[in-house]
């Protein structure tokens, strides 16, 4: 009798890890927005914040690295808006609309 307590133990703390992971992994497959921000002319912006908002609520936020890309994770379906800024300056604004896990959204800067 002991022996089966012993092992019926880590047997549930084994599954209660796995069902911990499985609902740790499908927040972090939530939907998102990733990209690249680059001018006109095709360099990347660095070190620009890419903010994310719905109905005026900010939901996300990223610094792009060198190579100008960006990656908001844990958005569900709808629209956005998306402002690039520089400091306080506002460099771009504008929409984009989340209808699958993720969605692929690059900005041009004029």
């Amino acid at each position: 009798m002991k022996s089966r307590i012993i092992f019926r133990i880590p047997l549930g703390a084994a599954l209660l890890a796995m069902v911990f992971s499985v609902a740790l992994s499908a927040q972090s497959d939530a939907g998102c927005v990733r990209g690249v921000v680059k001018s006109s002319s095709g360099r990347p912006f660095s070190s620009v914040w890419v903010v994310v908002s719905q109905n005026g609520d900010e939901k996300g936020r990223s610094l792009t690295g060198d190579d100008g890309r960006y990656y908001i994770a844990n958005l569900g379906d709808g629209g956005y808006d998306l402002a690039v800024y520089r400091g306080n300056d506002l460099l771009y604004r504008g929409r984009v609309d989340l209808q699958a896990n993720s969605r692929q959204h690059d900005i041009l800067i004029q």
